[in-house]
């Protein structure tokens, strides 16, 4: 048996070329393949909703975090170009000077800045952000930069940064609330750039997300609140007093940039077409 899985072993290392394999360069040849239409032209049958001119930055821990993925495919989707930036990217600073968007997916506040912790993993893989790179992040911001935050990434924003906000979700016990994936109702203020092209009342997504008090209105403008009543559109809400009127996404000011904090998850799962277009909308603001 041991033979046998050494000669195995041996033929899994045999490479493409040896195989006669060669790469696929003409995606119709996977189409013809499938027996689906050939494309005469080239790139995304979706038009990028953006104008080119925006650098983007999207956060990718090394601890895994599915709603990272998501927002890679949301923007590939829709042909918008960005860089994925590592720990050590973060922490290298001078993000103002390469980047006008820095956007961190749904993932905690301890696992963005802490990550795997020492020792566990080779050491340019371990120790997330750190410290630095919050300096980092917030310095980015000061100098002019956006920061969107998804879901759970508002945790670290709030606090780090010790923003007029507050998640009043935040230390409820599912007793009190719970919404493990829902559809809620939002009203949107559609003259705010962030919310323009969206309805009045727009659906969302929410998966044990937040709601936030806001605690300083000459920093914090509210964009989308949940409904003040009738808030469940489809699923399960326990304690809807909870977050009915609390805002739901909200854009706050910090030096001379903004922070941008998501409630709920705009491109969750790249299923919610509905609300992609705050992301877009949000996107837009890092090139004032």
């Amino acid at each position: 048996m041991g033979v046998e899985f050494m000669a195995v072993g041996a033929m899994a290392e045999t490479t493409d070329a040896a195989r006669g394999l060669t790469a696929v360069t003409d995606p119709n040849q996977v189409r013809h393949d499938m027996s689906l239409t050939l494309r005469t032209e080239n790139g995304s049958a979706i038009a990028p909703p953006n104008k080119p001119g925006v650098r983007i930055g999207v956060y990718k821990s090394w601890r895994p975090a599915s709603d990272e993925g998501w927002t890679r495919f949301t923007l590939d989707t829709f042909s918008i170009p960005f860089r994925s930036l590592s720990d050590a990217d973060i922490r290298a600073g001078d993000l103002r000077a390469r980047f006008d968007v820095v956007i961190l997916p749904s993932q905690s506040d301890k696992q963005i800045v802490e990550g795997y912790a020492a020792g566990t993993y080779p050491a340019e893989y371990t120790g997330g952000i750190s410290e630095s790179g919050v300096a980092s992040l917030r310095t980015f911001v000061e100098a002019g930069g956006t920061l969107i935050c998804f879901d759970a990434a508002t945790d670290l924003a709030i606090k780090r940064f010790d923003l007029p906000v507050k998640n009043v979700l935040a230390d409820l016990k599912q007793a009190d609330f719970f919404c493990p994936g829902s559809i809620l109702r939002l009203k949107v203020d559609i003259k705010h750039p962030i919310g323009q092209g969206l309805r009045p009342e727009t659906d969302a997504f929410f998966i044990n997300s937040a709601a936030f008090a806001i605690l300083d209105e000459k920093r914090v403008t509210p964009i989308a609140r949940y409904a003040n009543d009738h808030v469940l559109r489809s699923g399960w809400l326990r304690g809807e007093k909870y977050l009915a009127g609390k805002v739901a996404l909200a854009e706050v000011t910090m030096g001379r940039g903004r922070v941008i904090l998501f409630g709920f998850r705009p491109q969750h799962r790249g299923q919610t077409w509905g609300t992609f277009p705050f992301i877009f909308n949000a996107i837009e603001r890092g090139r004032h």
